[in-house]
């Protein structure tokens, strides 16, 4: 199991896929299973949008690989038979995790830059960079309720108990200027609970801690600011990786924090004390990942700079 104390000693375990060189820029969003058997990457530009694998075969080719145009969200969906990938143009489609096939397909009305599932894989947060977040209901394929926002929308998330939905924020302001806030809302209606302006030019993402007690804002300055619930006054302040997280995954009991930067590089964070335990980088500017931890504590993984992914865990002592 990994804690701060065992996290200090990650190496890197496997690798996963082929290598796919892009002349574009690479960003991959990586998400696990329930089971922590399957893990999938979307990739931003280069290689091949949608991939996943069974981490039960010693195989290092994907299970399946789909070219979905302008995906830029997936995760699986409970019972791990099934993952719901999301495009730019906010097409919702299903996928069967054992055979790959193409279950459904609904259009939400609404472009899309981030997403994130629900903690029960029955609703979907989504927001656009132009200001507008709704909520999707995956069950009855149907929308709860959407806003509009005059601000450009960045990282978004759901508390594990269902009770909030939140977005990180740049407000415009006079001169070309931008500066950085949070929005907060009850998740089941859409009514605001409350805004908190912060004195940096954007917040780039937002994770609520396992617990519920608090929202953490990774803003541009390169801070990881823990706002309590829900009135958003500072806790504490910790420091981010490089110039900011542009992700940021607490594991499950909210001991350790994943954050990863736009620099080719990830760490991980021991909460309590608030520094690193461990990092890593492959000094590929041109890539970027998001590091997620296994739900079984085991493991974490990342994206790498030529189209893989790497798996990280502590080998037994012998």
């Amino acid at each position: 199991m990994l804690t701060p104390d065992t996290a200090k000693h990650l190496t890197l375990l496997r690798t996963l896929g082929e290598p796919e060189l892009s002349q574009y820029s690479r960003w991959q969003r990586l998400a696990w299973d329930a089971s922590s058997r399957y893990l999938l990457s979307v990739q931003k530009q280069g290689g091949t949008p949608l991939r996943w694998w069974d981490l039960h075969s010693e195989a290092a080719t994907p299970l399946f690989a789909h070219s979905v145009s302008r995906c830029v969200a997936a995760g699986f969906l409970p019972g791990s038979q099934r993952l719901l990938s999301v495009t730019a143009r906010g097409t919702l489609q299903t996928w069967s995790v054992s055979d790959g096939t193409l279950l459904s397909s609904v259009e939400t009305g609404g472009s899309v830059a981030s997403a994130c599932l629900s903690s029960d894989g029955t609703r979907l947060l989504l927001a656009s960079g132009q200001g507008r977040v709704l909520l999707w209901d995956l069950e009855r394929g149907w929308l709860v309720w959407r806003l509009e926002d005059p601000a450009f929308l960045y990282g978004c998330a759901l508390s594990t108990d269902g009770r909030y939905a939140a977005v990180g924020v740049a407000e415009e302001q006079e001169g070309a200027a931008t500066c950085g806030s949070v929005r907060l809302w009850d998740a089941k209606t859409g009514k605001p609970v409350g805004s908190r302006t912060i004195d940096t030019q954007r917040i780039w993402n937002v994770a609520f801690t396992p617990s519920g007690e608090s929202l953490v804002a990774a803003n541009s300055g390169g801070e990881l600011l823990f706002l309590g619930l829900p009135g958003l006054e500072t806790h504490r302040v910790i420091g981010a990786p490089a110039s900011g997280a542009m992700q940021m995954e607490f594991n499950f009991d909210g001991s350790l924090l994943a954050a990863s930067a736009d620099t080719s590089a990830f760490v991980v964070i021991d909460v309590h004390e608030g520094r690193d335990v461990f990092g890593y980088s492959d000094l590929d500017d041109m890539q970027g990942s998001s590091a997620n931890f296994s739900p079984d504590g085991r493991f974490v993984c990342w994206g790498m700079d030529d189209g893989k992914v790497g798996v990280w865990g502590v080998k037994p002592r012998p």
